[in-house]
């Protein structure tokens, strides 16, 4: 009878150790096949990706009529973005080298990473005058206008543009390389060379 007993007891638990293997190696193959479907999936939004960027690449100057708004919001966010890129290198001090893309710091001459020639730096446009507004009914005036044309108001008097005023001529400018020094400066912070006057 106790053998009996063992013989029940060590084929139940032998039956339970193989349900709890192929359950184990099921939800190993579940896992596996998941795994693959996942990377199936995410191959399959790569190539329809590639296949909007190429299409964008290939017809972006003169795209369906129903793609038209995307089309135009696309280039509008490259514009935002290359427009973000460059306020963030201002920010940094640098520039995007143009032959392999790593920054370089303002004032370089070279692309320390692959030598190419910096790019030529870019000067802001200048900023467009300032159009005048009537303070009462919100049009723009002529400048120097004496009423407006838009309510009939008298305007107030405008203050007279003043003359620009010529900067102070630089003395303090390193001999060897050419940088404006501090009017106290012993020693160019740049290369190391004495000031102009420094004995």
């Amino acid at each position: 009878m106790a053998i009996d007993f063992f013989d029940r007891l060590t084929a139940s638990v032998s039956k339970t150790a193989k349900q709890v293997s192929d359950n184990a190696k099921s939800l190993a193959d579940k896992n596996r096949v998941r795994r693959d479907i996942a990377a199936m999936e995410n191959e399959l939004r790569n190539r329809f990706r590639d296949i909007g960027e190429k299409y964008f690449t290939e017809t972006q100057d003169s795209p369906a009529p129903e793609y038209a708004e995307m089309f135009s919001a696309i280039t509008e966010l490259q514009t935002n973005l290359a427009a973000k890129q460059h306020e963030l290198e201002a920010l940094d001090g640098t520039v995007a080298c143009t032959e392999c893309g790593r920054p370089i710091l303002l004032g370089s001459k070279f692309c320390p990473s692959c030598g190419a020639p910096a790019p030529a730096p870019v000067t802001p446009p200048p900023a467009a005058p300032v159009q005048p507004i009537c303070p009462f009914c919100g049009q723009p005036v002529v400048p120097d206008a004496a009423f407006c044309a838009g309510c009939g108001n008298r305007l107030p008097e405008q203050p007279a543009n003043s003359a620009p005023v010529n900067p102070a001529p630089v003395s303090n400018i390193c001999p060897n390389c050419g940088e404006v020094l501090a009017p106290d400066a012993l020693f160019c912070a740049v290369c190391g060379t004495k000031a102009p006057g420094v004995d």
